[in-house]
């Protein structure tokens, strides 16, 4: 969702909660919602705390898990990054092979794997280059036991690297399911409701609903751009992927 889209769904939703109240004002006398503004009252405090803890549930699962993709593409730049630099102190370029596969599977994730995420799809080819910079750091003899040990701490970068793509890509389809969203909607529209039947002079009713259908319309807003963190406006960009892409260009050159 772009920040374009969130702003009409909040404009949209603040009209029709300040209308929906102005009509009851007109259908229904004063005294007539004055009779029932008391257990209306009651019920509402009850909802209203219902949707307040739902919410707050909702909101720290869906930052949970955007954190953990936020550390997932973190931790696979890092263990990337890492193997790099050991490929790198190989004598004779023997680090060579394993450094250019990683490139390619920078480049990969980077032209083709993040556009498909935005669609909740891996790229095969991604998965493709990751293997080979793996069979990259088995093949080859080494002459030195040191250097056997580097391809070890090689490999186990490489697997913590493929264990991190995992949990980015895993999170890519992770996100609050529909009758949640439902149960969201459902009760906040009903507070609306409440207000807009509440037993209150206008102007202030239809502000009051107003004000309180545009506050939590603003946090359902902010759950979704959230909900999947590869999408929309607040959709966690490869910058990582890209600094290191660079790094490993330049030590390729280098040789």
């Amino acid at each position: 969702m772009t920040y374009l889209v969130a702003l009409l769904i909040l404009i949209v939703s603040t009209m029709v909660a300040a209308a929906a109240s102005w009509l009851c004002g007109r259908w229904l006398a004063i005294s007539t919602r004055q009779r029932h503004h008391e257990i209306g009252s009651a019920v509402f405090l009850q909802v209203g705390t219902l949707i307040a803890v739902l919410l707050a549930f909702v909101f720290s699962s869906v930052w949970d898990e955007y954190k953990t993709a936020a550390e997932a593409i973190n931790g696979e730049c890092g263990a990337l990054h890492g193997a790099v630099m050991m490929a790198n102190a190989l004598p004779a370029g023997e680090g060579k092979p394993v450094i250019r596969a990683i490139s390619e599977y920078t480049r990969d994730v980077v032209q083709l794997e993040w556009p498909s995420m935005a669609a909740r799809h891996r790229s095969e080819k991604a998965a493709a280059a990751l293997q080979q910079a793996i069979d990259s750091a088995v093949r080859g003899d080494v002459a030195r036991l040191s250097d056997a040990a580097t391809k070890a701490q090689i490999l186990g970068l490489l697997a913590n690297a493929h264990a991190n793509r995992e949990t980015r890509l895993f999170q890519m389809t992770q996100g609050v399911p529909p009758v949640m969203w439902f149960v969201l909607v459902g009760i906040s529209s009903l507070l609306v409701l409440f207000i807009a039947l509440s037993g209150l002079e206008e102007p202030g009713r239809s502000l009051f609903a107003a004000i309180f259908a545009s506050a939590i319309t603003m946090v359902l807003l902010l759950v979704q751009m959230l909900d999947f963190p590869f999408e929309g406006a607040l959709a966690l960009p490869p910058t990582d992927f890209i600094k290191l892409l660079g790094q490993c260009t330049a030590l390729l050159w280098a040789h």
